[in-house]
């Protein structure tokens, strides 16, 4: 059996402990060398200094502003409620017998531009066959609150009778379904007495009180 000695293990060195006492009365330790500490690095600014400044101060609230009270609209006078134009009636008329029939809507286009609360317009179709049709579109998709159909009728015609009155049960049927007046502006009779009723005015009456029929029970 063989015995390790400490020559078996090299040299061992026993680290030294030297104080040094600088100029000052302070104290510096050293181990294991003599090499003075290395100096402490100075001027490193920090994560946050590196960031930038962080102002933590609470921003001035803004001002509040004090919204100025809604202007009230002034009181609208009564008569100035209903714009000028706001009825609309559509003039209908037949091409036949234009001799007769014109005059007669032309009795009516002036009783009608004295009142400032109506307009109107004017419509012309072949014959009386087709005023049922004109009068039924005009008021359910035309946006017309009235129509006034104007035709004549000559009592001498073989089918006098079922023409008056297929005629007038339209105009009926028409208006009733739609809610607004279809009235019948047909002359019917003979030319002779049409023409000197027709010259003498005939026409306007289907004007008069048109307003009042449209607006009723509103």
């Amino acid at each position: 059996m063989s015995t390790l000695t400490s020559a078996d293990f090299g040299e061992l060195k026993r680290p030294t402990t030297r104080v040094h006492a600088p100029p000052g009365g302070g104290s510096n330790w050293s181990f294991g060398s003599d090499a003075p500490a290395a100096p402490q690095q100075r001027g490193k600014r920090s994560a946050f200094a590196q960031s930038g400044d962080v102002d933590m101060a609470p921003a001035p609230a803004a001002p509040v502003t004090t919204p100025a009270p809604a202007a009230v609209p002034a009181a609208t006078p009564a008569a100035m409620q209903h714009p000028t134009g706001a009825l609309r009636v559509a003039l209908v008329k037949t091409k036949a017998d234009a001799e007769i029939v014109d005059i007669m809507l032309q009795n009516a286009w002036e009783k009608l531009q004295q009142n400032p609360q109506v307009s109107s317009e004017t419509f012309t179709v072949s014959n009386l066959d087709e005023l049922p049709y004109a009068a039924n579109k005009l008021t359910q998709y035309g946006g017309f609150d009235a129509v006034i159909v104007f035709g004549f009728l000559n009592a001498s015609n073989p089918l006098f009778n079922v023409l008056s009155t297929s005629l007038t049960k339209s105009f009926i049927d028409i208006s009733v379904k739609n809610s607004k007046p279809v009235i019948r502006g047909v002359f019917i009779g003979e030319p002779r007495v049409a023409s000197v009723k027709a010259k003498g005015g005939y026409g306007g009456e289907f004007a008069d009180g048109i307003e009042s029929l449209i607006q009723l029970g509103n």
